[in-house]
């Protein structure tokens, strides 16, 4: 296989021969779609099982799975928010067919990143803290239960809208160069 200027995207990423797109593009929407997966599969399976525990044994378990969950979790929405960063300044400057969309998906994990000192933080720690009153997890969990319903929403929102980002991308730049147009040769 021979490397030329057509394997280059317009990120300057090294692409496959015949199509175009770039190795970061590909990661934030790797990453966002992670982020979407982890948050879905806490929200749908963690957070049910914990609303039914009994307060004090949910305490201790939080305890340890909490901050291992926020740990695995947050590393992928860090670096979607940042690959979307770059992804979406390439494509607002290179006027890419998908930039709205990146601008969209971006918005969302900046959404998702906002919500942590909004109301996770202070929320988690307060779980985290030995004296947190066990009559209280009930109502704390409820609470819990709607914002992470809405960070949720914000990543599989942002996860659909860079797939499609990067399809519109794609697409839109051809994969091919065409016979008849001496610019794509």
């Amino acid at each position: 296989m021979t490397w030329t200027r057509q394997t280059l995207s317009s990120s300057g990423d090294v692409a496959g021969p015949g199509r175009r797109g770039g190795v970061i593009d590909t990661m934030a929407v790797a990453s966002t779609a992670a982020f979407a997966g982890g948050a879905l599969l806490s929200q749908t399976v963690l957070v049910p099982e914990w609303r039914a525990m009994d307060p004090a044994a949910f305490l201790a378990r939080f305890a340890v799975s909490g901050p291992v969950t926020g740990a695995t979790v947050f590393p992928f929405e860090l670096s979607s928010a940042v690959l979307l960063g770059i992804v979406t300044y390439t494509g607002v400057r290179r006027h890419r067919p998908g930039r709205l969309l990146w601008v969209l998906a971006t918005a969302g994990m900046a959404g998702t990143i906002a919500l942590l000192p909004i109301y996770f933080v202070g929320a988690n720690l307060a779980l985290l803290d030995p004296s947190f009153p066990p009559q209280e997890v009930h109502a704390q969990l409820a609470t819990w239960y709607r914002w992470n319903w809405v960070r949720t929403g914000l990543g599989l929102g942002s996860a659909v809208l860079a797939c499609v980002a990067l399809a519109t991308d794609r697409g839109g730049h051809g994969s091919a160069a065409r016979a008849d147009d001496p610019a794509s040769r």
